[in-house]
Parts: structure tokens; C-alpha cells; sequence
């Protein structure tokens, strides 16, 4: 009967975020569309989130046992839509929305997103993250 449950909570929570999955991911703009805003709303906590909106947002997703690699966008839905349908279950990430100074110091990010990072994101690997953003040692992926 436990098998039974978790097969339906697995299936029901497969369905829901394939389906908002669909039109996610399809470049590497760092604005997210408003699909890819809708769906990272849903999928993560709120007390992850503490509030945050994805909508119209900027993120920077970042990867590697100590988040040390730009991930392009599309490559981080990709792997999101193929856990949920090998798995049923959420990827390792982690929203890290930024302060008002890291915005404008980042060149206008609103966010990092973790994705399979490891270790914590300290306060000093978040001011590494914005001062290799703000030097331009980060190229960004557009399109």
C-alpha cells in the first residue's frame, strides 16, 4: 500500500511540473521567460524562495561541487526535465536571491540559482560569484 501512494504522489508530481516544463529552457537568455518565471515559482519552497518572484527576473545559474561554473539556462531545464521523467524527483538547486548593491554589481542580476552544488553558498563565495560578474571573468550565455 506505501508503494502504491508514493507511485501516485510520484506520478502526480511528474505530471505537473512536465507540463509547465514544455516551453522551459529553449534558450540562454538569462531573463527568464515567463514560463520558465511560472514554473521555478511553483517548483521551489516558498521558504526557499522567502517571497521571491521569478517573473521578468535575471539569473545567473551556477554549477560545480563549490559553484564555480556558469551552467547555461538551457542546460538547467534540460536536466530538470530529464530527472522528472527518469526519476520523478527535483534536482539538487537552491535560489539565492540578490540585494539591491549585488544587483547593480552583478550588471543587473536578480538571482543565483544553485544547481548540484555541494557546499553551501557562504557569503564569500557569493561576493566571488558578483565580483567575477562585475570584472566580466564570467562571459554570459545569450541566445
Amino acid at each position: 500500500m506505501k508503494n502504491y501512494i508514493r507511485l501516485l504522489l510520484l506520478l502526480a508530481s511528474a505530471n505537473f511540473y512536465g507540463h509547465d516544463l514544455q516551453n522551459c529552457g529553449l534558450d540562454n537568455n538569462p531573463i527568464l521567460t515567463d514560463e520558465e518565471a511560472a514554473f521555478l515559482n511553483a517548483y521551489f519552497d516558498e521558504e526557499d524562495v522567502d517571497g521571491f518572484d521569478f517573473k521578468g527576473k535575471k539569473v545567473l545559474i551556477v554549477t560545480g561541487s563549490e559553484g564555480s561554473r556558469i551552467e547555461p539556462k538551457a542546460e538547467y531545464f534540460r536536466d530538470i526535465k530529464q530527472r522528472l521523467q527518469q526519476a520523478g524527483l527535483p534536482i539538487a538547486s537552491l535560489p539565492i536571491p540578490l540585494t539591491q548593491m549585488e544587483k547593480i554589481q552583478s550588471g543587473g542580476y536578480d538571482a543565483v540559482i544553485t544547481h548540484w552544488v555541494n557546499e553551501p553558498l557562504t557569503k564569500e563565495k557569493r561576493k566571488n560569484i558578483i565580483a567575477r560578474l562585475a570584472s566580466g571573468i564570467w562571459e554570459t550565455f545569450n541566445n
